[in-house]
């Protein structure tokens, strides 16, 4: 039982992610600007932004174990969704190798490649969405507001079938970029000659979305780390079964 729903989610996954390549294609000058915007801190923060929220999450499920169960508990998924169909493949290989057919072993590393690589291309799309949610407005509000905006960003993610220690955890992330979203917004409306003070009063669109963008930046470097280290540890599960 637990097999085939994973294996229905998987699909359902493929499906998803076939309908947002679309928009994402459609959107694909959002992905150029993003990826220019790349620098080596983004790489280095982002690394260090990872170990914070992967310790939050462990040291979470340690401390209260309730929190370590999640929706993919049910269908016997630990991590993100997202990555169900490449673990599907890693799952059905058994003992296959490179190793022991190295025609497949060849075949099954170009599916998870291929599969991530398909995710980078993806990746400034959808988080460009999800600044657009939980990022735009924060410049009017305080830091409840703040705060409330990351936890509703963390806690959307259980929908990905992530554990409550993960969905928590990364409201740190979404904290990280707010704040990043902010520092852009007084930044952006400075140069615009507007005031340095950030309220509610001035809402110009055009800096919005220079903020979303700075955000999106940040965002997108995180998750194509963490598909990075996904996929290595499949690699590495396939060479070393």
């Amino acid at each position: 039982m637990t097999a085939a729903l994973r294996l229905t989610v998987a699909v359902v996954i493929m499906a998803l992610l076939s309908r947002s390549a679309r928009l994402a294609w459609s959107n694909r000058g959002v992905a150029i600007a993003v990826w220019r915007r790349v620098r080596i801190r983004h790489m280095l923060g982002s690394l260090a932004l990872l170990v914070v929220v992967g310790g939050a999450a462990v040291g979470l499920a340690a401390l209260v174990p309730v929190t370590g169960y999640g929706l993919g508990t049910l269908v016997g998924f630990t991590g993100n969704a997202v990555f169900a169909p490449v673990e599907e493949v890693a799952v059905r290989a058994g003992g296959v190798s490179p190793l022991t057919s190295p025609a497949a072993g060849v075949a099954m590393t170009a599916v998870v490649c291929a599969f991530v690589l398909g995710l980078a291309v993806l990746f400034p799309w959808l988080a460009y969405v999800e600044e657009q949610r939980f990022r735009v407005g924060l410049e009017g509000v305080g830091l409840a507001g703040q705060v409330g905006a990351a936890l509703r960003f963390g806690l959307v993610h259980l929908v990905m079938l992530i554990p409550l220690s993960a969905a928590l955890a990364i409201a740190i992330a979404g904290f990280c970029y707010g704040q990043v979203y902010r520092r852009a917004y007084r930044r952006a409306w400075a140069m615009a000659g507007g005031d340095h003070e950030v309220t509610g009063q001035w809402v110009s669109r055009s800096v919005q979305q220079e903020a979303a963008m700075a955000s999106t930046v940040w965002h997108t470097t995180f998750n194509t780390l963490i598909a990075g280290l996904v996929v290595a540890a499949l690699l590495a599960e396939l060479t070393l079964t």
